[in-house]
């Protein structure tokens, strides 16, 4: 693994790229006058130069921002913000360095990062540790970052344990790399995981500001209580989830060798690149702009919309009109499309396999009412809505209250934010489908 995360295959991929680019451009530069395809390319080339520019800019900034804030507990990752990330650089460049480590501590402990937050559940090891993770975060937001610091240590080690499949986060010999990726390089958490898993003797009543493992569970370091330990073990929880991903992503596409390519074949792949790398942008403003935007949603039942009732009287990529759907599927028996309604977190699902697993736990209980009583928008992602069910089974009726704990997703398995539109509000399979299928037992 290169020195260097701005080595990393996707960065000289697209390096390479740029290198070719800035050859047939030359190219088409003379050729202009002459050819109405060298003209052509030359327009497609326009703005070259800035996107260039844009490529150096990120693809050096997470050496550069490990360069001045790994030794003191922070790590560039894949989800890191990226506008905090470049103004943090240029405060440590400017020998603001503790302005720079105050606004990162005040972002990993604050709302804006609620986001971070709802993306974790689409990795298993952590969905099941969900209940851990909100209590984390709302002592987080509370300041109450005596109980949650504990907290999110234990879901670091444990987490790291269930992927790994051997030791935890804070063990030695625990590999913490991946392949093309940012946290998981060399120089990020196995960096990280050195430094908190430093040896504390001996009990102190100094503030520390690093989430020493050892001092904090085993009582030693007792003025752990600050934003600095909460925000570093919240970074070090969202660099985890984006080591897990990327493992994930290695093993679903393993590494390609490079291959050299001619003029056409660069233009071509930098022509793909660059439409990527645009949507991507485009992506996340929209994501940015509505994340600014998010109010915590409080709508009332009743009067926003109905207990129960029609598909027409619910607005469209909401999470009731999702959940009203859910329940009208169920009454009609139709588990394929309840299947498509679950969220799965993996882009590879036999939706027949799952629809019979589906059947096979709704299968003689018929729904024969139900009623939305609570709607709790948790993040901007993620909606839990509480519903009164009744439920025919065996000639006998139950009334049962569910809840339903939602995800807003695209047809790629992304999270979306409330209010983008194009989305479904699907359902995080887990107690509610054990419950259901445990009925009258």
């Amino acid at each position: 693994m290169s020195d260097k995360i701005e080595d990393n295959s996707s960065f000289e991929e697209f390096r390479n790229n740029i290198k070719g680019g800035k050859a047939i451009k030359q190219i088409a530069s003379l050729l202009a006058p002459f050819s109405k395809t060298a003209k052509n390319v030359l327009g497609a080339l326009e703005n070259f130069e800035d996107l260039e520019k844009q490529f150096k800019e990120i693809s050096k900034s997470p050496d550069s921002f490990n360069k001045y804030f790994s030794e003191l507990g922070w790590i560039a990752h894949e989800s890191i913000n990226h506008n905090l990330m470049l103004e943090c650089i240029q405060l440590a460049e400017s020998g603001s360095l503790n302005t720079a480590e105050e606004k990162l501590a005040d972002y990993y402990t604050s709302e804006e990062m609620s986001w971070l937050v709802s993306s974790v559940y689409g990795v298993p090891e952590f969905r099941k540790r969900n209940e851990l993770i909100n209590a984390a975060y709302e002592d987080t937001k509370a300041k109450k970052f005596y109980s949650a610091i504990p907290l999110l240590l234990m879901i670091i080690d444990g987490t790291v344990n269930d992927i790994s499949k051997s030791k935890g986060f804070f063990a030695e010999n625990t590999d913490l790399t991946a392949w093309d990726s940012i946290a998981a390089h060399s120089t990020g958490l196995s960096k990280l995981r050195d430094i908190l898993n430093v040896t504390r003797k001996g009990t102190t009543t100094d503030e520390i500001f690093f989430p020493y493992r050892n001092g904090i569970l085993h009582g030693r370091d007792i003025s752990y209580g600050n934003k600095y330990v909460a925000a570093k073990s919240w970074l070090t929880l969202f660099a985890i989830n984006d080591w897990a991903k990327a493992l994930k992503r290695n093993k679903e596409n393993p590494p390609k060798e490079n291959k050299k390519q001619n003029l056409k074949e660069s233009l071509i792949e930098l022509k793909n690149s660059t439409i990527k790398y645009q949507e991507r942008q485009l992506k996340f403003k929209e994501m940015d702009n509505y994340m600014n935007c998010w109010k915590e949603r409080k709508p009332i039942i009743g009067e926003d919309f109905p207990s129960k009732g029609a598909l027409g009287d619910y607005k469209d990529f909401t999470p009731e009109k999702d959940a009203i759907n859910f329940l009208i599927n169920w009454q009609n028996n139709n588990y394929g499309a309840i299947a498509k309604q679950i969220s799965f977190f993996t882009k590879e699902v036999n939706f027949g396999k799952e629809a019979g697993r589906v059947r096979k736990i709704f299968e003689n209980k018929k729904l024969k009412d139900f009623e939305i009583v609570s709607i709790d928008h948790k993040a901007p992602a993620i909606t839990e809505i509480v519903v009164i069910i009744t439920i025919l089974f065996n000639e006998k009726e139950y009334v049962e209250e569910i809840l339903l704990r939602m995800i807003y997703e695209n047809e790629q398995n992304e999270n979306l934010v409330f209010g983008q539109s194009g989305g479904i509000w699907k359902i995080i399979d887990s107690f509610f489908f054990a419950k259901i299928e445990y009925l009258g037992y």
